[in-house]
């Protein structure tokens, strides 16, 4: 696991930068403070992009993104799908238990307003994990494997890095909420990702995954 992180260090060595300094900030501030200072940076511009690019982190984006991995290297299609259902199960599952207010309702308990972009559902509870976080950075992580290209990596990263801080500027999450969601959707990466590249079952059929999506049927000569 070590040396996968070593050979994709553009994309997470800036996240466990960021991670050590989102841990930091989440120790100093209270959470209401973060939120109060992220939502009072807003602008036409940012409201338009945020509110399109969380979008992204929806569960049917899984759909598209596993068309083509399948049209590449169908075993990068099968790692993915897992990956995604796994983020989805374990996120989905935590939110009923925590039950965590989100902003609008932790706000409006102490009679403070937001700044809330227009057109944008809201909603109150079940705020802890962020699915859409999860999901993206899953999503980024494991295209961010796939791809050879150092810059795509880092683009990768920053693609998964927005779509978390879109939930803090549209008031749907806490900075603790896509924080831990990072890490669900890390961790599930990785390790859907190793198993599906090592794992004895992906490997037995390894003569036709690892061929696109046209070619599935064709058995190596």
């Amino acid at each position: 696991m070590f040396s996968l992180l070593k050979k994709n260090t553009a994309f997470f060595l800036p996240y466990f930068l960021c991670l050590l300094a989102g841990g930091v900030i989440l120790v100093l501030y209270p959470k209401t403070d973060i939120h109060l200072f992220i939502n009072s940076h807003h602008s036409p511009l940012g409201d338009f992009f945020f509110s399109n690019w969380t979008t992204i982190g929806l569960g049917i984006t899984i759909i598209p993104v596993a068309l083509i991995l399948a049209f590449i290297r169908f075993r990068y299609m099968l790692i993915s799908v897992l990956g995604f259902l796994v983020t989805v199960i374990i996120n989905d599952s935590l939110k009923p238990l925590f039950h965590a207010p989100r902003p609008i309702t932790v706000f409006g308990q102490l009679h403070q307003s937001l700044y809330l972009v227009p057109n944008v559902e809201m909603y109150s509870w079940n705020s802890f994990p962020s699915g859409h976080t999860a999901t993206g950075f899953c999503m980024f992580c494991l295209l961010a494997l796939y791809i050879p290209n150092k810059l795509a990596k880092f683009t990768c990263f920053v693609a998964a890095l927005l779509i978390a801080y879109s939930r803090i500027y549209l008031s749907e999450h806490f900075l603790q909420d896509v924080y831990a969601a990072s890490i669900i959707g890390i961790s599930c990466a990785l390790i859907t990702y190793y198993w599906g590249m090592n794992g004895r079952l992906f490997n037995k059929f390894a003569d036709r995954l690892d061929k696109p999506l046209i070619n599935f049927s064709k058995k190596t000569q």
